[in-house]
């Protein structure tokens, strides 16, 4: 792993927060890639390259499609970001040499690129909305919704109470730098250097959502009174997000955190999670907040659909299509997601102006295209 030494530079600044010289970073990567077109594979396709990559294929529209991407990769236009859930379904691969290979690719076609967190998202996206209601001057989401891969999980940073506070913020923005640098492949190694890494197992949660499914099914009349009910249930589980999010922009535009007795006993979260349902059933979101869209849609389209059941990688599934969506051009994924995305009932791919398949036919030609 190349070593990169900021110290010095940070020696310079020492007036700047850790959280200022983020944003900053974060913002220049954003920005840097306005100029690109955003290519999302799902994990699906990721293996697919892989394979051609290797040899292993012997269906030659794969190695078509290999050649064409990393042509499109390669030409300084366009870029194949990832997202938490690839990089968790990825390592899932317990093979070294395919997951390298897997992991090789994806450095070289991500330029080590991915969508924040879905968790940072959806703060984000409630965040953006506060404030562009009140009016404040804002950048697009598609310039703050990036982020190099060794954040893909999230930030993290060291600390230690036994040396100074301007000791500290030192060491963080130097550690930070590092980590902004290092490639997919080098984490990886440095993941596995005590032992083999895996990704912890967790359990899909289709069988449970299947349950809901039929208890509930008489609950809702219409698929908007279906989205609504999901919409509830999502806003409902970032209750306490909303409430921190709102405690930071007391501090932020008074100066003080809040009262922690009244931050305790507060009903903001509640309070934020029935705005953003009564917006979306009074039809005032347009095309803000995609994260609940997307999720909530999804979800209630399965459930509408009475021949269809929750299966078990539907979660890792929705969240490619609510990170792919909003935030890139095209959208590579399984046959049923595409449907799901696609149906007159949702048409989501034209909602979000990304063009979604499922079909390497319809794949390659669209991929030849845009190669011309």
């Amino acid at each position: 792993m190349r070593i990169v030494n900021t110290f010095e530079k940070h020696l310079q600044e020492p007036e700047k927060s850790v959280g200022a010289y983020i944003k900053e970073k974060k913002l220049e990567l954003g920005v840097s890639l306005l100029g690109f077109k955003k290519i999302y594979l799902d994990t699906k396709y990721w293996l697919m390259i892989r394979d051609a990559k290797l040899g292993r294929s012997k269906n030659e529209k794969q190695c078509q499609l290999l050649e064409m991407t990393e042509k499109l990769a390669a030409s300084g236009e366009y870029i194949f970001p990832i997202s938490e859930d690839v990089f968790a379904e990825i390592l899932k691969q317990t093979d070294p040499v395919t997951l390298m290979t897997t992991v090789d690719l994806i450095d070289k076609f991500s330029k080590g690129v991915s969508l924040i967190s879905s968790d940072e998202r959806v703060c984000l996206e409630i965040f953006h909305f506060l404030e562009s209601q009140l009016g404040s001057s804002v950048h697009s989401l598609q310039e703050l919704a990036w982020t190099k891969v060794a954040y893909i999980l999230g930030f993290v940073t060291p600390e230690n109470e036994n040396i100074p506070y301007e000791t500290n913020i030192l060491i963080q923005k130097a550690f930070f730098d590092q980590l902004w640098s290092i490639t997919l492949g080098e984490m990886i190694d440095t993941m596995c250097k005590n032992g083999e890494f895996s990704m912890p197992f967790t359990p899909s949660g289709a069988e449970k959502l299947n349950i809901g499914k039929f208890e509930h099914a008489n609950e809702n009349h219409t698929f908007d009174q279906m989205f609504q009910s999901e919409l509830g249930g999502m806003v409902d589980l970032y209750k306490t997000e909303f409430k921190e999010l709102m405690a930071y922009m007391f501090e932020r535009n008074t100066g003080s955190p809040p009262n922690p007795n009244e931050l305790e006993n507060s009903q903001s979260g509640q309070l934020i999670a029935n705005m953003i349902y009564n917006l979306f059933k009074h039809k005032k979101i347009v095309n803000q907040l995609p994260s609940f869209r997307i999720y909530s849609g999804l979800h209630a389209a399965v459930r509408w659909d009475k021949k269809q059941k929750f299966q078990a990688n539907d979660i890792h599934d929705f969240r490619h299509a609510v990170a792919a969506l909003p935030y890139c051009d095209f959208f590579f994924t399984e046959k049923r997601l595409s449907h799901l995305i696609t149906q007159n009932m949702l048409k989501y791919d034209d909602f979000y102006d990304c063009v979604t398949l499922w079909n390497l036919d319809d794949v390659i030609s669209c991929v030849a295209k845009l190669c011309q």
